[in-house]
């Protein structure tokens, strides 16, 4: 099985701070179309998986109108892909599922779906009504993934927007600038409980997550969390506009491994593997 993963695309303005270049976004509207292509047509994926954060939030009309365009193009591709929310998508916009109903896309912010003999569980997430930039799984989506994962009886992959795994992001080339580097933004607010129920199950085999920019991996009883980086963040050259590393993440299970390779383009420029059923629970 082999599954393709974008994410933090941010089509929108560039971002410039602190002299550098961390992403050239507003070039991203004219490239997405040709990385989807490169992507499937070098790497044949079985799935596609968007964790989230297509655009970068600027005001409500503007959003709607850059979100739906970039979803009608993923949905002119036949490989299958299941969408996540990030929370760009909700900074401006609300009713984001309609937006995905209008595109023909069937699928709710959150679910499970059958894949190669794996269940693949993707999470939703909400804005903390009292700071905007913390995000929250909901306590109904959190019930609804300890029942799912307390029926499972097959290997499981669980996909979310927001990082769960609480680690150092120093470093880190997108978010170095903050004062804070633990700050609160960059995990989901009740990670910890999510944490708990994958905890609670050995059938759960790795996490993915991304909203961080940088390709990370911790592991916490167990089970790999792997920060997958963005499409578009500027890591190979800071000091140059208008360079898109054109960065997504493929998954390869083969057997009893899991491999996981992050791409710019063709080069492969960081990766991990694990036999993903050595330490059966």
């Amino acid at each position: 099985m082999k599954i393709a993963i974008v994410n933090d695309i941010h089509v929108g303005k560039d971002l410039v701070h602190d002299g550098k270049v961390r992403a050239s976004s507003h070039l991203m509207r004219g490239k997405l179309e040709g990385i989807l292509s490169y992507i499937l047509q070098t790497h044949c994926p079985d799935l596609l998986v968007n964790l989230g954060d297509l655009i970068r939030s600027e005001s409500r009309a503007s959003d709607k109108e850059t979100y739906a365009k970039l979803l009608s193009l993923f949905c002119k591709i036949q490989t299958p892909v299941i969408h996540l929310l990030g929370n760009h998508e909700l900074k401006k916009m609300d009713q984001v599922e309609k937006i995905w109903f209008e595109q023909g896309i069937d699928q709710k912010g959150f679910g499970s779906k059958k894949v190669g003999g794996f269940l693949l569980i993707w999470l939703g997430l909400v804005l903390d009504p009292e700071d905007q930039k913390i995000c929250i799984l909901p306590e109904e989506q959190l019930d609804w993934l300890i029942e799912q994962l307390e029926q499972v009886k097959c290997p499981v992959l669980i996909f979310s927007h927001c990082a769960l795994d609480d680690h150092n992001t120093m470093g880190n080339f997108f978010y170095e600038t903050m004062e804070n580097h633990s700050n609160k933004a960059l995990f989901l607010k009740n990670q910890k409980a999510v944490r708990d129920a994958i905890s609670s199950s050995s059938h759960v085999k790795a996490v993915f997550q991304a909203h961080l920019h940088y390709f990370n991996v911790k592991q916490i009883k167990d089970v790999p969390y792997i920060t997958c980086p963005a499409m578009g963040d500027n890591i190979c050259g800071p000091e140059m506009h208008g360079n898109i590393p054109e960065i997504y993440t493929i998954i390869t299970i083969d057997e009893s491994q899991l491999h996981v390779k992050a791409f710019s383009k063709e080069y492969c420029f960081a990766g991990y593997e694990q036999s993903i059923f050595s330490k059966m629970r």
